[in-house]
C-alpha cells in the first residue's frame, strides 16, 4: 500500500483492538471511515493484511472496468467501443498504481460507476442506488453530492415517505462521517481543516481560476493529448449518437467538474485523481472518437464527420504511442522500486541485529514521514517511537538512523512539507550516518545506525 493507506491499517489496527485511532501525525492523511473498518477486519489475517488490501483494490479495479464496459455497451450496443474504452483505461498508469498500491480512489470509482450501472439498468431504480453512493461516501466525501443530486432526481416520483427515507439515507455518509471525527478528535470537521492544512502545507492549494486552466492535464491523465483531444471530440460524437440517453454521462461528468471547481473554492488539495469521473468518461470518450463512426449511418453528411475524427483520433493515437510505452516502462520501475524498498525495509526490521534495538534504542528516524506508518504498522511501535529527519529540529543524538538508498520512500516523489521545493524540506544530516553513531547492519536499500549507551549491541 501507499502512505495514505498504511495509515489506514494503522488506524485500522488500533480500532481492532479496542483504541481510537490517532489522526494527530506529520502529514496526516485524510481518515477514510470505510478503509478503516475494513482494515480493522483485516487485522484477523495477521501480517497479510497489507497484502489482501492491495489485492481487493486490485480487484475492486477490475470491477471497475467490468462496470465501464456494461455501461459502454448498453448506451451505445457496442461491444467494440466498450472492450477499446477499457483498453484505454488500462494504459492508464495512473489509475494501474493507485489499485496496486491500494489507494482508496479506487473502490470509490467502483462504488460510482457501479451505481450508475444499477440506474442505467432500470431508472430512478432508488434505494439500490443510494446504498452504493453512500458507501462510497464514507471512503470520499464527493460521494455525497453524487446522492444528494441522485436524491433530487428522484424526488418527483417518490412519494413524502420515501422522499424523507431517501433523504435520510443521503446523510448518512457525511453524520457518520462528522461523528467519527467529533469522537476521534473532538472536532466533528476534523477531516475537512486537516486536509486544508495539509494542501497548504504542501502547496496544493490553487485558486478557482488556476484550477480551471489545470482541468485539461488533470483530466488528461498520462496521456493529455489524446484523452483530451481525441476523447474529447468522442464525447461530443456521443452526445450526437445518443441525444437524450446521454444524460447520465453528461451529468457524471458535469458533477465531477463541479466538485473539482468546489474542492478549490474550499482551499483543499487541487490534484488530479479529483477529476478521475470525468477523466474516466473521456478515456471511453476516446473508443467512441475510434469506432463511432460504425455507429452513424445517416445522414451521410454527420457519417464523414464521424470518419474524419476516428481518422484524426488514430493519427493521434499512433504519434502518442511511444509514450504510451514510456508510461509503462515507467509504472514497471515504479513497481519494483515500491517492492524493494517495502521488501528490504521489512527485511531490515526482522534483522537479527536491528530487531532486539526497536523497542530499546529509540526514537528510530527515517529519512521522510513516508516510512512511519509501514515501521508502525510491521513493529507495532507508537508514533513517539518514529520521528522523520525532515521535522526535527536539530540532529539526532542517540536513538537508531534508518538510511536509505535514495531520499524519497516514494517512486518519483515530492516530499516537501512545506510550500517550497523538496531541497528546503531536506535537512543536512536527513539519510546520512552520522559520525556519533555505529553501523549495525545493511541490505541493498537500508543500513541502519545506532547510539543508545548502556545497550548491548547500540
Amino acid at each position: 500500500p501507499n502512505y495514505d493507506s498504511y495509515y489506514d491499517l494503522v488506524w485500522g489496527k488500533a480500532i481492532a483492538h479496542g483504541h481510537l485511532p490517532d489522526y494527530d501525525v506529520l502529514r496526516s492523511p485524510t481518515p477514510h471511515p470505510l478503509a478503516e473498518v475494513y482494515t480493522a477486519f483485516l487485522t484477523l489475517f495477521g501480517g497479510a493484511a497489507d497484502r489482501i488490501f492491495v489485492l481487493t483494490t486490485i480487484a475492486a479495479f477490475l470491477g471497475l472496468l467490468v462496470c465501464v464496459f456494461r455501461i459502454t455497451q448498453l448506451l451505445l450496443k457496442s461491444t467494440l467501443i466498450a472492450a477499446v474504452g477499457v483498453l484505454v483505461i488500462l494504459l492508464r498508469t495512473d489509475l494501474d498504481f493507485y489499485a496496486m498500491r491500494a489507494v482508496v480512489d479506487i473502490p470509490f470509482l467502483l462504488l460510482i460507476f457501479w451505481a450508475a450501472l444499477l440506474e442505467l439498468e432500470r431508472p430512478r431504480r432508488g434505494l439500490s442506488v443510494l446504498i452504493l453512493l453512500t458507501l462510497a461516501g464514507l471512503l470520499r466525501p464527493e460521494a455525497w453530492v453524487f446522492a444528494g443530486c441522485y436524491w433530487l432526481w428522484l424526488a418527483p416520483k417518490l412519494s413524502r415517505r420515501d422522499l424523507i427515507l431517501y433523504a435520510g439515507l443521503v446523510a448518512v455518509a457525511p453524520v457518520i462521517w462528522a461523528a467519527s471525527d467529533w469522537i476521534i478528535t473532538g472536532h466533528p470537521l476534523h477531516s475537512l481543516t486537516s486536509t486544508r492544512d495539509v494542501a497548504g502545507q504542501f502547496g496544493r492549494q490553487r485558486s478557482v481560476p488556476k484550477a480551471i486552466s489545470l482541468i485539461p492535464s488533470y483530466l488528461g491523465a498520462n496521456e493529455e493529448i489524446v484523452n483530451v483531444a481525441a476523447g474529447g471530440l468522442g464525447c461530443l460524437l456521443g452526445v450526437y449518437i445518443l441525444g437524450r440517453r446521454a444524460a447520465l454521462p453528461a451529468a457524471l461528468m458535469a458533477i465531477g467538474l463541479a466538485l473539482f471547481l468546489a474542492i478549490a473554492a474550499a482551499g483543499l488539495s487541487v490534484i488530479p485523481r479529483y477529476l478521475a469521473v470525468p477523466s474516466i468518461l473521456l478515456n471511453v470518450g476516446v473508443a467512441v472518437a475510434l469506432f463511432g463512426w460504425t455507429l452513424v449511418k445517416e445522414p451521410r453528411e454527420a457519417r464523414w464527420v464521424a470518419i474524419g475524427i476516428a481518422v484524426v483520433s488514430l493519427g493521434l493515437v499512433a504519434w502518442r504511442s511511444v509514450s504510451w510505452t514510456n508510461d509503462l516502462r515507467k509504472l514497471h520501475g515504479q513497481t519494483l522500486f515500491v517492492k524493494h524498498q517495502h521488501r528490504d525495509l521489512k527485511g531490515i526490521l526482522q534483522d537479527p541485529s536491528v530487531a532486539p534495538l526497536l523497542g530499546r534504542c529509540g526514537p528510530i528516524t527515517v529519512p521522510t514521514h513516508s516510512a512511519i506508518p509501514v515501521i508502525e504498522y510491521e513493529t507495532g511501535l507508537p508514533k513517539s517511537a518514529i520521528q522523520a529527519s525532515i521535522a526535527q529540529k536539530r540532529p539526532p543524538d542517540h536513538g537508531l538512523l534508518f538510511i536509505g538508498s535514495s531520499f524519497n520512500f516514494e517512486p518519483a516523489a515530492q516530499r516537501s512539507v512545506t510550500a517550497s521545493s523538496e531541497s528546503s524540506a531536506r535537512k543536512w544530516w536527513s539519510n546520512y550516518p552520522l559520525s556519533t553513531f555505529t553501523y549495525v547492519a545493511s541490505n541493498p536499500f537500508w543500513r541502519v545506525y545506532a547510539r543508545c549507551p548502556g545497550v548491548p549491541g547500540a
